[in-house]
Formats: structure tokens, sequence, C-alpha cells
């Protein structure tokens, strides 16, 4: 039986390798050329652009891993049904149940890589590319695109929000053109109070004190300060430390699942909205659920590939991008529901329970025939 596994095994390693690299390319080439080859045509340094290019590669890799198994099976089971070998195999009293056996093992070694990857390359390399475009958007002075907001919550509900339009620097601990929206309590999220700094830096107290600035209140009330340390309007100051507001802003990419599990615990002790922590949770099992998908598509993928007539690879092909499409529609859309309606582990593993439902339908159908 050995040499069944490693008949197997030799048919489906070349179309993986070939299909990961596919779909990777492909992925690269509609997300990311556009953005190099714009550093680029702006005299980025080469060497920079092309380690850019290389750090996106392995958050890609770990989406495509599953597409690159999925066409691996399909064409590879293709091929040896077309060429009869298959048939000869079950002749010999070969099971499609034992056929099955190199296929498992492929998948799930493939789905334990994938897990690899998004606990330590995959951070890594995103968090390294986060930095490398700071970089270059600083050399291209295009601070606006530095800009970003975090809601500030208190006791369930919106309690401010903060834009920091000028971006920041996390070596003086600085964020430029920080403007703070104070709301009323209710549900309508009135603005109460808006108050503008240039600047805002962390002090020696622990606390964010803005530097010249403006503040204004619904009522008319005016005023301009040069150092505020949120005295006059207690509402008016930025409750996120430096290395929260850094925890905010990186990229759930960047984050291994216990670190995205501290941010979601952190979320639920600051009383964050509970569709937020959520969706966040649904985020955090899909760092479990997206590799184990590569397992999913091995078991799928097989019994389809099995086929009574020749047929050309183009429906390999084809049955590949229709599972695949499907798969990442039914899971996009349970993370959504997965914020208030399901329950976050199970928008999580719910495509993959699909999947292997029918995966066992599939197997036991192939075995009646």
């Amino acid at each position: 039986m050995r040499l069944v596994d490693r008949l197997i095994v030799r048919e489906l390693l070349p179309p993986l390798l070939f299909g990961v690299g596919l779909f990777t390319t492909l992925i690269f080439a509609g997300g990311y050329v556009f953005m190099i080859t714009e550093y680029a045509v702006k005299g980025i340094p080469l060497r920079q652009v092309v380690e850019l290019a290389a750090l996106y590669f392995p958050q890609i890799a770990v989406k495509t891993l599953p597409m690159g198994m999925l066409l691996a099976v399909l064409l590879g089971f293709g091929r040896l049904s077309s060429d009869w070998e298959i048939t000869a195999l079950r002749a010999a009293g070969v099971s499609i149940r034992r056929l099955m056996a190199p296929v498992f093992w492929m998948g799930l070694a493939v789905s334990l890589l994938a897990i690899g990857f998004n606990e330590t390359l995959v951070p890594w390399a995103t968090a390294r590319a986060s930095a490398i475009r700071a970089r270059i958007l600083e050399q291209l002075q295009l601070t606006e695109q530095q800009a970003f907001g975090f809601p500030q919550w208190s006791n369930g509900r919106l309690d401010s929000y903060v834009i920091v339009a000028g971006g920041r620097d996390p070596q003086t601990q600085e964020l430029f053109q920080v403007t703070i929206i104070k709301y009323r309590a209710g549900a309508l999220r009135e603005p109460e109070v808006i108050a503008f700094a240039q600047r805002a830096k962390w002090g020696a107290t622990n606390e964010w004190v803005l530097y010249d600035g403006w503040w204004r209140t619904a009522e008319g009330q005016y005023g301009t300060f040069h150092e505020f340390r949120a005295e006059p309007l207690p509402g008016i100051q930025i409750r996120r430390t430096p290395l929260q507001i850094e925890a905010l802003l990186t990229e759930v990419d960047a984050r291994s699942f216990r670190q995205l599990r501290q941010q979601i615990a952190f979320y639920q002790r600051e009383g964050v909205e509970p569709a937020m922590v959520r969706q966040l949770t649904v985020e955090l099992y899909n760092k479990l659920a997206v590799p184990l998908a590569s397992l999913i598509f091995a078991l799928v993928g097989a019994p389809l590939g099995i086929r009574s007539q020749r047929s050309s690879p183009a429906v390999g092909f084809a049955l590949s991008i229709a599972i695949i499409f499907l798969y990442w529609v039914l899971a996009r859309y349970l993370v959504i529901l997965g914020r208030s309606a399901v329950p976050p582990l199970l928008a999580s593993f719910l495509p993959n329970l699909i999947g292997l439902a029918l995966a066992l339908w599939l197997i036991a159908r192939r075995e009646r025939v």
C-alpha cells in the first residue's frame, strides 16, 4: 500500500506547487502590483521595493495554500481517473477510503504548515512590510496616508472618537493634528464637544498632553489652549497608551493567535461595542479555520476529481474556481453574521463543517459506484 501512497503524493505535489504559485501570483497582481510599481516609478530604491513585495507573499500564501490543495487533488485525481489508474486500483481491491488516506495526511500537513506560517512568518513579515511602507510614505511625503482614528468606549457605549490626521511618531510618542469628538449620552451619538490640537505628547505622568489647539461645545462656547491636560473639559482626552494605539493600528495578519486574543480581552475590559469584539473574535478563529481549509478542500476535491469518463484539465480548473468562490463568499458572509446573529466560533468553522459533510457524502457515494 505504500506504493499507492507514493503514487498519489507524487501525483499531487507538482499541481499543488503550481496551484499555490498561480493563485498567489494572481492575488498579488490584483492587490499589490499597482502600489509596488507606483513606488518604483516615484523613485523609491529598487531593493526596498523588491523587499516590500516579497514581504506580502507569506500572508497571501496562507490563503492560497487551500486553493492550491484543491486544484492539486482535482487535477491529480482527474489525471489518474482519465488514465484508468483509479479503475485499476479499485479492481485490485483498493477502496476509495484507502485512496483518501494519503490525501488526508497531505491535506493535514499543508494545513499545519499554513497554521505555522500564520503564527510565525506572517506576523513578522506583515509588521516589517508596514514599517517599510511607512518609511516609503515618509520619503514620498505622503503624510495624509498615515492618518488614522479610533473610538473610545465607556460602559458599553461610544463615548468619544479620536482622529489623528497628521500621523504619529512612535519614537517621540507624539500624535499630530489631533481631533477629539466627545459624544452626548444617548442613541443619537450627537457631538457634545469638539477639540483640536496641533500635537499630543505622552507625558511623564502617563497621560496625553494636547498642545496648541482649540475647543468648541455644541452650545457655542469656545476656547483656545497652549497646553491642555483635560482639566477644563474632562471628556476631552486620549485614553489609549502608545502601546495600545500601536496594537489598535496593527493589522490582524500582523498578530499571532495569542496576541489577537490579548487584544480581544483588552477590548472586553474596555467595554468596546460587542459587535466589534465578536467580529474580531471571528478573525481570531479564522487564523485556524482558513489554514484547515486545505484539509477540507483535499477531501472534497479528491472524489470530485474521480470521473467515469476522460476529461480535460480545464474541468479541474473550473471546479476549483467555483468551489473557492463559494467558500469565500460563505466565509465572508458568516464574518458579517458573526457580529450578532451567529456565534463567532460557528461563523469561522461553519464553511469547513459544511465542506467536511460534503466530502464524507462524496466519498461514500464514490465508494458505492
